[in-house]
């Protein structure tokens, strides 16, 4: 099948081009043989006509969206499915527009059967183009010049992230279901990407060893200040730790909490994702549920905090705005669901700050006494400090 491309033209909106999948194969494309769970109310099931999973979402008005990715071809299909769409007919082609807040979109989708409902498919598409339309918050899909779904994208973004682990999961079946999974985000053209926080005035970051690993090149950059090249001073490849010396002025060093509590509000501030969210830094909120790992690790805090690809390396920090671990990763969720017909929920972890100040001890890195505030900060307190000593740490 041939790649569909996308381009666009100031002024033009997005436009695709015309559909090149049989309505037969589109019908099969939206098959789903295993549903493993929900992610925002978006259902997540593996398809064997895809070579992968499917994230869906049905609304009151009897409309399904449907967002897939090919694991073969590294492309991307929609289709929107209604039982009420009666006149839409088999394999011909129509010309539909999605108007979002972010713009317009117009294209040829192919009419499609799957007996209780028909529907519009669109095959080959890039993955860009799902990820724009998964930002856009809601969309109004207009066909033969009449608005027939008014739908709201909320949890899109979400369920897209399910769905690309989902894929690895299929990937990488057989590997044990319980392996936690890497926050570091994944290479792409060569350059992947994580999150580090200052640790002395001079400059040093500490991070997870995963993320700087076979690196030949290290940048390290804060919001809204030019990335400056970085050189690995000490890591530990057992304790998931690594330290960089890095020519930037550190306008605040936090302070390292050594008693963490279960239950306690913990906040993650890192640079997850950096090519679909915010590159300034992206700030979430959760608690400390566990005082172990997997198989009671000692090492680590398990935590209820969100965190994607690219938070590895980042401050794990309390409402004194102190450090009390280090984000390394998540539990493989698709895995286990994949095992168990259940998607887990927010099961991540951290490493203990105990483990990272004996780390930085014993490589002549005794951190500052580090910034404390005296009284418990609220959430957005907390946001504004960790973003004065988060950096991006980019690997290439």
């Amino acid at each position: 099948m041939r790649r569909l491309l996308l381009a666009m033209t100031a002024g033009a909106g997005l436009a695709l081009s015309p559909a090149q999948v049989r309505p037969a194969a589109a019908a099969v494309a939206l098959s789903v043989d295993k549903v493993v769970g929900k992610v925002s109310g978006w259902s997540i099931g593996v398809s064997k006509a895809m070579n992968g999973c499917i994230a869906a979402a049905s609304y009151q008005d009897g409309t399904t969206v449907w967002i897939g990715f090919d694991g073969e071809k590294d492309e991307a299909f929609l289709a929107f499915t209604n039982p009420r769409w009666r006149s839409i007919e088999d394999e011909r082609s129509y010309g539909i527009a999605m108007l979002t807040g972010r713009g317009r979109w117009k294209g040829r989708f192919t009419g499609l059967d799957r007996s209780t409902e028909k529907g519009l498919f669109q095959s080959g598409l890039k993955k860009s183009f799902v990820l724009d339309l998964a930002r856009a918050g809601g969309l109004d899909v207009i066909f033969e010049g009449k608005s027939i779904a008014r739908l709201s994208m909320a949890g899109s973004a979400d369920a897209i992230g399910a769905m690309a682990e989902c894929h690895q999961a299929v990937l990488e079946a057989k590997s044990s279901p319980e392996t936690p999974r890497s926050g570091g985000a994944p290479k792409r053209n060569g350059e992947s990407s994580g999150s580090g926080f200052f640790v002395s005035e001079a400059g040093h970051v500490l991070t997870n060893h995963h993320v700087v690993a076979g690196c030949a090149e290290i940048d390290v950059g804060r919001a809204g200040v030019p990335s400056v090249r970085a050189r690995l001073v000490a890591a530990d490849e057992q304790n998931d730790l690594a330290v960089l010396s890095t020519p930037l002025e550190a306008p605040v060093v936090p302070a390292l909490s050594l008693r963490p509590r279960v239950g306690e509000s913990v906040y993650a501030y890192g640079f997850p994702l950096s090519s679909l969210l915010a590159t300034t830094g992206n700030f979430t909120v959760g608690n400390i549920t566990a005082s172990a790992g997997l198989r009671d690790d000692s090492r680590m805090l398990q935590i209820s905090t969100p965190v994607q690809p690219g938070n590895s390396g980042g401050p794990l920090i309390d409402q004194y705005g102190t450090v009390v671990g280090v984000v390394t990763g998540k539990l493989n969720a698709m895995k286990v669901a994949l095992a168990n017909n259940d998607i887990p929920q927010n099961v991540n972890f951290a490493i203990k700050a105990m483990i990272a100040l004996n780390f930085l001890d014993a490589n002549g890195i005794p951190p500052a006494a580090g910034t404390r505030s005296a009284t418990p900060l609220d959430a957005a307190g907390v946001a504004d400090q960790a973003k004065l000593f988060t950096v991006h740490v980019v690997c290439r």
